[in-house]
This record gives C-alpha cells, structure tokens and sequence, in this order.
C-alpha cells in the first residue's frame, strides 16, 4: 500500500512544535476531559501539544506515541504534571488500564491507511475504554474540486482529493534554526485506496550551498458513512458529529468530520 513508515515527517521533535504551535482542539478536548471527569487516553500524542493542557487540568493523562523523539519532547515540557508517557503502536499497544477518555487529534486518524489498520487501532480503544468513557477523534471531511474551503489548501493538508504532480501550496517562513525555508508539495491521489500520497519539499540555503528536505506522507480520506459503519462495527455509537471546532453541522463543505462516541449497549 505504502513503501515507507508514514513517519518522515514526525523526525525532528522541536522543528514539528516549532511548525505547529496552535491550540487547535485543545479547547474541545479539555471540554470532553471535564465532561468524562477521569483518566484520560490520548493515542498518537506528539509532543503533547494537547495532553499537556489537559493534564494542567488535573486529570491523570497518558500519552502513547510510537515517535521515541517526539515523546523525549513532550517529557521535557511536561515536568511535574500528572502525565505517563508511553511509547507504543496504537494498532497494538496495551496498558493495564481503562480510560474515561481517549482521544486522537492533529488528524493522526488519517495516517491508518487500510480497512485492518483502522480496525485494529478502533479494537485497542474499545479494550481500553470505560464502558461508559467516551471517545472521540477527528478526519479531514474528503473534499473535491470546487468545494470551498475554510483553510489555506496547504494548511494542515485539507486538500482535494485529485493528482497534482506539480509542486504547489508554496510557503515561505523562518524555521527554528533561523533558516527561511520555502515548502512545497505533490500530491498523488490513489482513488481505489482513498489515500493521497503527499510529498512535501523544504528548501534553504545555508551560505552558498542549498538544501532539501524530502518528506512523504500518506493519508487515507474516509467518507462520512463509512466511517459511522466503521464505527459501529467495531462496538462504538456516535454521540455527537461536527464538521468542525466550533461544533457546526457536519456538511460537504465542513472542512473536518468530528466525532465523539461510547461503546454500543
């Protein structure tokens, strides 16, 4: 399906937290935090972006991710919270607890690419979920050509699903070395798989000589009713669905699918 690991992009700690310092989400996990009122589960953490806030909160927090750097980060900005770091594959992880939460957010939802792969990290929540816990995680809403769109098409990768060959979404900023870095990507849409192949070029010049960085990244679009069927098949309900941060309907052209569950009855 894919030739690499799906990892490139996540191998220098600092420059991803450098590249994505928002707060987006942290506001509606937190509030699923005070609204589940005990541990909380979050799978593909990062460098804790959002598990940190809501350990501020007081909550006992775990956070899994398979990145070793990325988890040494996190260690280091969270010293004296109530949190766990735990390196582990969400498709296969197991920890000798139950959560009042678990959540996935920064989209990692996308990066399963195949049927198997998303089953079997639904699998390992439901074995680590309180049976009256909830869940809850967010997918880019798949888009096509001439949908608006609420982000930049390079910004956070919410793109249309379609083959483009030529470098586009040209950017240019300061990195966390100084540098001033153009990026750029290609995009290559596999229609069968529902996974768009995304290759992203960073560019800068260190005196005369130049350099590139050379990333890909695959992610898999899932269309609203499959992901309900997926869902309930694997033992969940949806509580509640959005089509993005300000809890708006979920419509074609919500630029996110938002969705909190419990296991079925």
């Amino acid at each position: 399906m894919i030739d690499h690991n799906n990892l490139e992009a996540f191998s220098d700690a600092i420059a991803y937290d450098f590249g994505d310092s928002s707060d987006t989400g942290v506001a509606f996990y937190s509030a699923l935090a005070e609204e589940a009122g005990g541990s909380v589960l979050e799978i593909a953490c990062g460098t804790g972006r959002v598990t940190i806030p809501i350990a501020q909160l007081g909550f006992p927090v775990t956070g899994l991710d398979i990145v070793p750097g990325m988890l040494a980060r996190a260690r280091s900005r969270s010293a004296g919270l109530p949190i766990r770091w735990v390196e582990g594959d969400a498709r296969t992880f197991r920890l000798d607890e139950r959560f009042h939460l678990i959540f996935l957010t920064g989209n990692a939802f996308q990066a399963f690419v195949t049927n198997a792969e998303q089953a079997a990290v639904l699998q390992r929540v439901y074995a680590h979920l309180h049976d009256d816990g909830l869940f809850a995680f967010e997918t880019r809403n798949p888009r096509w050509g001439g949908l608006a769109t609420r982000a930049a098409p390079y910004e956070g990768f919410f793109v249309n699903l379609e083959t483009n060959t030529a470098e586009q979404g040209a950017q240019s900023e300061i990195d966390s070395r100084g540098y001033r870095v153009r990026t750029s990507y290609t995009q290559v849409y596999d229609h069968v798989a529902q996974i768009v192949h995304l290759t992203g070029y960073k560019r800068w010049r260190e005196g005369k000589q130049e350099h590139v960085q050379v990333t890909r990244t695959a992610l898999r679009y899932t269309f609203p009713q499959e992901l309900a069927a997926l869902l309930h098949y694997q033992g969940f309900m949806i509580l509640r669905q959005y089509g993005d941060w300000n809890r708006e309907p979920l419509t074609e052209a919500s630029p996110s699918i938002i969705v909190v569950c419990r296991k079925r009855a």
